[in-house]
Formats: C-alpha cells, structure tokens, sequence
C-alpha cells in the first residue's frame, strides 16, 4: 500500500512536470504561429512597399503617355519639350534614366540623371511587343555588371497603332535598399535566386522574401527583408523563472499531501495490516481511542478476530468430524470392493476348482474298473484340488491374501500349476510360452488378476469349448508392458452374445479394469477363443 501511494505520488509528479512541459510546447508553437503570421504579413505588405516605392515611376509613365505631346514627340523629337517634361522629371523622382523607343526599335530620347552609371542595353522591340501582346506587366529586372536595374514600360499609341514605349529604369544601389528598409522598418538586402529561405525558429529574426524577374519570367535577384522578432528586440525574460517557481511550488504541494497520507492514511491501514497478518488484535489498540473515520474500522477488526477465533473452533469440529464421515466411507467402500472381489474370486477359483474337481470324479467312476490306479492317481489330484480349495476359503474368510506373499507362487510357476492339474483331470494338451524375466516385472495385484483371467478362460475352454489344445503365452509388448494370451481350439462362440448371459465374461473385463488392462476376446463359432490380455508396465496398474 505505501509503495502504491508513493508511486500515485511520483505520478502526480510526472503528470505535473508533463502538464508544464506540454504548456511550454503549447507555448513555442503559438510563438511560431505568430511569427509565421508576422512572415506571411511581412510577404504581404513586401509587395505593397515595393508598390509605394515604385509610384513615381508609374506617375511619369502615365503623365508622359497622357501627354498630347508626347505622339508628336516620337515621329520629331521636341529638345524644349523633351527637357521641360524629361530631364526635369529625373532630378525630382529617384530613378536614373527615361528612354522613349520608337516602334522599329529605333530610340527617339534618353535622358540620365546626372552622375548615374550607363545604363544597359534595352530590350528589342520584338521582345517589348511579344511581353505587352502576352498581357505580362512591363515592370521587370535586369542584371549589368553585376548591377541590378529596374525597368517599368509603358506602351504609346492609338486605336491599335503602336508609336513606341516610353521606359523608365532605376539601378538598385545600396541607398535605395536601406531607403526600402525605412520603409518596411527592415533591413532589406539582395540575393541570389538559388540562396535557400533560412529561418532559424524562434531565436532568428523574421524574414520575408520576393523574387525579382526579368522580362522573360526568370529570377534574376531575390529582395530580402529582415526585422527582429518582437520577443529578441525588447529583451523578452526567459519563463523558465516563473516554470521552476511553479515546479517548485508543486513538488512542495505533493510532499505535503505525501505526509499527510501517511500520517493519516498509511499508517492507521499499516497497523490493520499488521493486526490482520499477525491476528493479533493487540495491535489496533491505538486506533480505538481515535476520533477520525479508522475507529471505526478498528472496531469491525476487533470483531472479525472474535468471529474468526470462534469460526476456528467450528472449523477444527467440523475437521474431526469430517476425518470420522471419511473413514466410515473409506471402510464401507472397502467392504463394497471386498465384497466384489470375494464374489469374482469364489466364481472364478473356488468354483472353477470345485467344478474341475467333478469334471475329474467323473472321469475317474468311468475309469475304476479299467484302470483302478490310474483312477486312484486322479482322486489324489481331485483331493489335493479340494483341499486347496479349502484353504482359499478359509483365507477368504478371514480377509487375507490367498498365500502369504513370502510363499506365494511365482506366476509362471502357478500357471505352470494349474495347467497341470487341469492336464491330469481333462484330457487336454497345453502348450506354454512363458518369458519369466518379463513375469518377474508383474505386480502383485496384477499377477492375481492375471492368474485369476487365466483360470477363467482354461475353464471355459473345458467346460463350454471342449477344448483339445490350449497355448498360454506371455511376452514382452512393443509399446511397453506384457501381453498374456490363452489360445484354443474350441467350438468358440459369439462374444457380443455371451456377455450378458453371465458373470465369467464381466469378470474378465472387470479384473481387466482395475489392474488398468486392456482386455480382447476373439472368438467365432467352430474357430476357437483367444483371450488377449495386455497388462501395463511396472507403475501403470490401476
């Protein structure tokens, strides 16, 4: 639980310093919002400067097209006229010269302010007409030796007859950029065209560009205008002062709200937690006098140790009888189970003993007359058959094993046994395939399920199949365990309808499942039974 709070605490604090960094994100991108406002405001009005700039170039070119004069002018140049209303417009206006250029390209006029650079060559005629028929404006750029001119163009004539063009040209010196940079309270300079746009984000100044054109559309220079950011210009404070008062103050808030959980709220559940952990009620003591919300608490885990206390003491009642209700199951199922076997060994031996006695003493009331020794050798077996009949039973009875496990048979040795005493009283020949290395691996129960299978198949093969020869094999399986199998050459029958006309065949299976076998009975009318018994490895019996 404490490291719980501790760690809602350090959440809340990571959650804080999140809120505050996102607030400062936040911050910075509503900046450079603005400034991308500021740009696209300074790309805008870039324009509108350099429109005022240029107005008194547009007002000659449109006091000179307008002029009467000004037709007669190109066909006879008029010096008086020419100098009233050309030269004298240039020591007013700040551009450096005014040609007029007849339609054949011929120049009718040049005036240049005085001191000005020579200007450069003008474009042909073609080229002026081609620009004016293509609707593209006349005011384009021009590089000289590396000098920048400015020209504005103004066509001459009426009702579609072309006289010429009056142009006016201004060289972009030093003087004129910074006189644009008042304008725009900006420092302006030229570039190349190929200089990439370069804003360096909020800690850069503010840059607006345009390109400059020549008459064919191609970049010839870029003007660029820089201002500081507003935030660089007045010395703006960093708010990292004010975001660490607020971090601080924070954290101070979540240390106080962290004490005062423990103080209240761990420690009280921290002596619950030990009270319940040791059942202990000693440990609430100090809880009981308080007056806030855990007194109560402490109270219902005061109670809950009584309650458990007494729910032990029912507990331990409730064991004792229960250990009492098993065993009495136990021993019922016991005798349930002894009851079965009793019932399964007194059918499967007992009878099978006492009926192969008969068999016997009948064959020998046949056999008196004829060979009396012979008959007096098979009333010996029949004795010694009976008498071990006997004994089974008394051992029954008193619920033991049939033999001590210390004198009982060997398996191999028991069906060797049993096969013999059936030899001397039923004319029968039995075959024996015995691996005793694998019947040394057969448990005890299984060995006396098995012998028991064995002696139930022998008696059904004598008494319903009139059996001349029977084959008993055991061998080792592929997949593991033994196989048994009791072989014979009887009249056979149908399984499927034998096995509920009595209790030798559910025997058989019975047995089989409770000493985890797999139990097969093949068998036809007039082609014999096979009885095939695959018995579980070592540990695998039920």
């Amino acid at each position: 639980m404490r490291w719980r709070f501790v760690l809602v605490l350090g959440g809340l604090g990571l959650a804080f310093v999140a809120v505050l960094w996102a607030l400062h994100v936040a911050e910075r991108r509503q900046l450079e919002s603005q400034r991308q406002q500021l740009r696209n405001e300074d790309a805008r009005q870039l324009g509108r400067w350099l429109e005022i700039a240029d107005r008194p170039m547009q007002e000659l070119l449109l006091d000179l097209a307008a002029a009467p004069e000004i037709r007669a002018t190109f066909a006879r140049p008029d010096p008086e006229w020419l100098r009233a209303n050309v030269n004298a417009a240039l020591a007013d206006r700040s551009f450096d010269a005014v040609w007029l250029v007849r339609a054949d390209g011929r120049l009718a006029h040049l005036a240049q302010r005085d001191g000005a650079a020579a200007p450069p060559e003008l474009p042909g005629p073609e080229r002026l007409a081609a620009a004016e028929h293509a609707g593209r404006r006349l005011n384009f750029f021009t590089t000289d030796r590396d000098a920048l001119w400015q020209f504005r163009v103004a066509p001459v004539g009426t009702a579609g007859e072309s006289a010429g063009w009056i142009v006016v040209g201004r060289r972009w010196t030093d003087d004129w950029l910074q006189h644009l940079g008042g304008l725009a309270e900006a420092q302006a300079r030229l570039e190349a065209p190929s200089v990439a746009f370069d804003d360096a984000g909020g800690a850069g100044p503010l840059q607006a560009r345009r390109m400059l054109a020549d008459l064919d559309g191609r970049a010839v220079r870029q003007l660029v205008l820089e201002r500081p950011w507003p935030a660089d210009a007045e010395g703006g404070a960093s708010p990292w002062p004010a975001a660490l008062l607020f971090v601080a103050f924070g954290a101070a808030l979540l240390a106080a709200v962290g004490l005062a959980v423990r103080r209240w709220v761990l420690d009280p559940l921290a002596l619950i937690g030990d009270s319940l952990r040791r059942r202990d009620p000693a440990a609430i003591a100090p809880l009981l006098g308080r007056a806030d919300e855990f007194a109560p608490v402490a109270q219902l885990v005061e109670t809950a140790h009584a309650d458990r206390n007494a729910l032990q003491v029912e507990i331990a009642e409730r064991q004792r009888t229960e250990v009492a209700l098993r065993e009495s199951q136990e021993n019922l199922r016991h005798s349930i189970e002894l009851r079965g076997r009793l019932a399964r060994d007194l059918h499967d031996h007992v009878i099978q003993s006492i009926y192969a006695a008969g068999l016997g003493l009948e064959a020998v009331r046949g056999q008196l007359s004829a060979d009396p020794f012979g008959a007096e050798g098979r009333i010996k077996h029949c004795m010694t058959n009976l008498n071990e009949t006997i004994r089974t039973v008394r051992s029954y009875i008193s619920d033991l094993e049939p033999e001590p496990p210390e004198k009982r048979q060997r398996f191999t040795d028991a069906v060797r046994a049993l096969t013999a005493t059936m030899h001397e009283l039923w004319p029968v020949e039995f075959t024996l395939e015995l691996d005793d290395a694998v019947a040394t691996q057969l448990t005890n129960v299984v060995e006396i399920h098995a012998l028991q299978i064995v002696r139930e198949s022998l008696s059904n093969a004598l008494r319903h199949g009139r059996a001349s020869r029977i084959l008993i094999r055991l061998q080792a399986a592929a997949a593991g365990g033994a196989t048994l199998e009791v072989m014979d050459n009887g009249r056979g029958f149908d399984p499927v309808q034998r096995m509920g006309t009595g209790r030798g065949l559910v025997n058989l299976t019975t047995r089989a499942r409770e000493m985890g076998a797999t139990l097969r009975i093949e068998s036809e009318e007039g082609g014999g039974t096979t009885v095939r018994l695959h018995l579980p490895p070592p540990g695998g019996a039920a």
